[in-house]
């Protein structure tokens, strides 16, 4: 019965995480990692959404093994 909302969940959590990557508002800071020495990239305003995804994943994947 869990399964299917952790499904759920880690589809939100990674279209959330997505969407919050693309934006370039002023506090996405500054650029780490360029792509093609453009300004986009991995920014300092990234690395905080990045965690939450990994956060999210990893208690995803707690509720997915306590199925069983």
């Amino acid at each position: 019965m869990r399964r299917p909302v952790v499904l759920l969940l880690a589809g939100v959590l990674t279209v959330l995480t997505l969407l919050l990557l693309a934006g370039h508002g002023p506090w996405a800071g500054e650029t780490l990692w360029a792509i093609n020495g453009t300004t986009h990239g991995l920014n300092d305003g990234d690395v905080p959404v990045l965690v939450a995804w990994a956060v999210g994943m990893a208690a995803c994947a707690y509720l997915w093994r306590e199925e069983r």
